[in-house]
């Protein structure tokens, strides 16, 4: 089947890269777009009138980190001439639904699981809830 505009989310685990090597290979096809969605979010931490703010020096390790994981990225998507990446920002499932529906993308292509069990325990299962949310067909990689 071909594909028009095929959206890959991808975090930086190793099942996302997987999951953004297998959209590459789908939108290798004349006319297709590949979009790889990297979401940046960070929740608010507080606590009835406490709240925390990361030290700037953890902020540069963070901005170095993804910095890194989009230079990835730009290497994966370096040979298709219809590929970009964009950086959403928001909760994960919600910024994946959101750009998938404005660019108009016929397939979301992500891994099973991102950042590890006790973040999918806390938040919910990403991929879960862009599966059941989605309103174009996903592909989970396993």
């Amino acid at each position: 089947m071909l594909y028009h505009h095929v959206l890959a989310a991808y975090d930086g685990s190793e099942v996302s890269l997987k999951a953004l090597r297998q959209a590459v290979r789908l939108a290798d096809a004349p006319g297709c777009k590949l979009t790889v969605a990297h979401v940046l979010y960070r929740p608010t931490y507080a606590v009835e009138g406490l709240g925390f703010v990361m030290p700037e020096s953890v902020q540069e390790k963070v901005k170095e980190y993804e910095d890194g994981l989009i230079r990835k990225a730009q290497e994966e998507i370096a040979n298709l001439p219809y590929s970009e990446i964009s950086v959403l920002t928001g909760p994960p499932a919600t910024a994946i639904l959101e750009h998938a529906a404005d660019q108009n993308c016929d397939l979301i292509v992500m891994g099973s699981r991102g950042l590890g069990p006790f973040k999918e325990m806390m938040l919910g299962s990403v991929s879960h809830h862009v599966v059941q949310q989605a309103k174009c067909p996903v592909l989970i990689v396993k």
